[in-house]
């Protein structure tokens, strides 16, 4: 039984997710998967609830732009109430992650580019700046320290600024996009330093 579980004969994390998601000798009832970027499920800034609110209207959508699930139906995949749900869901559309149709079961479609979403820019400097100094310091402070920035007015008001540009996407934005990005990564780097500045030096 213990070869079952430690075969050395493991496939591709993405190859054995498709093979689990077309499993069905004994039911049929879920079968394919839902791709999702690990900039969205890793993104600082978004709770754990709106993450798998958020993924399982991903999953819903498919192949399709829109998706008309109950608050219902999601309560129950993601384990919450459906005032909960509902709650996590007027964040995401506060966020701009989600936009909803009101109608008498609402009907939610995904932003136009989502790929420049400010959320999404913001967690993504915040990783890379994280994978150039992780190695600097206690991996456990580094880890308390993040949770700190991202709960600061500081990420907040990059956030809101990045938002402004996001709204109007006019060509020249790109300049603004990566000026506000850039005093942002400046500015963990001197909050970094005033955290870490005696680890560092020891390190070195």
């Amino acid at each position: 039984m213990k070869d079952l579980y430690l075969s050395q004969n493991r496939q591709a994390a993405n190859e054995y997710m498709d093979k689990v998601s077309q499993e069905s000798q004994f039911t049929a009832h879920h079968k394919g998967f839902t791709k999702v970027p690990h900039k969205i499920h890793r993104c600082f800034g978004l709770s754990l609830y709106e993450k798998l609110i958020l993924i399982d209207l991903i999953a819903y959508m498919s192949g399709k732009a829109l998706c008309y699930p109950t608050l219902e139906m999601m309560a129950r995949n993601v384990g919450c109430s459906s005032k909960s749900i509902e709650r996590h869901i007027e964040e995401l559309e506060k966020k701009k992650m989600v936009l909803v149709s009101q109608s008498k079961n609402n009907t939610y479609y995904l932003p136009n580019y989502l790929h420049y979403h400010p959320y999404l820019l913001m967690s993504e400097k915040t990783h890379e700046f994280i994978g150039g100094v992780r190695k600097q310091v206690n991996e456990r402070e580094l880890t308390k320290w993040v949770h700190e920035i991202v709960k600061r007015d500081e990420y907040r008001t990059f956030t809101a600024s990045l938002q402004k540009v996001h709204e109007r996407r006019l060509p020249i934005d790109r300049f603004a996009e990566k000026e506000t990005l850039d005093n942002y990564a400046q500015f963990l780097k001197t909050e970094f330093t005033k955290r870490f500045s005696p680890d560092v030096n020891e390190q070195e």
